[in-house]
């Protein structure tokens, strides 16, 4: 199967997003137990109060629970693109975009088929 080399782009900044970004971002906050250290809103303050108040292995819990959100959302997105066969998204070279996001999210060895040959 050939795929633009954009659809590869695509699919590895979203594993970036979970790994490095939105997706690290808020598990980090929670296992530091501090949501915001400049909170300067209520509901922020509140955050950090409730924060505070898990124990560490609780904080653990939530921030997988926040990154598993973030991959599940990109996953939608991906399923919609496939759905509405919007360019490239129509299939993936493990039968679903999807199944490629995951399989480059989860298996840190997954690579691209070596069959792409579009630049």
């Amino acid at each position: 199967m050939n795929k633009p080399q954009n659809y590869r782009d695509i699919i590895d900044e979203l594993v970036d997003i979970c790994k490095k970004c939105q997706g690290a971002i808020a598990a980090n906050r929670a296992i530091s137990g501090i949501w915001n250290f400049n909170a300067s809103d209520v509901n922020q303050d509140k955050n950090n109060t409730v924060l505070n108040k898990l124990s560490i292995g609780d904080r653990e819990i939530l921030a997988k629970m926040l990154r598993d959100e973030v991959v599940c959302g990109i996953f939608e997105t991906l399923k919609v693109l496939e759905k509405h066969r919007v360019e490239p998204f129509q299939n993936g070279y493990e039968d679903s975009p999807c199944n490629d996001f995951i399989g480059r999210n989860a298996i840190p060895t997954w690579e691209w088929p070596a069959n792409n040959t579009e630049p």
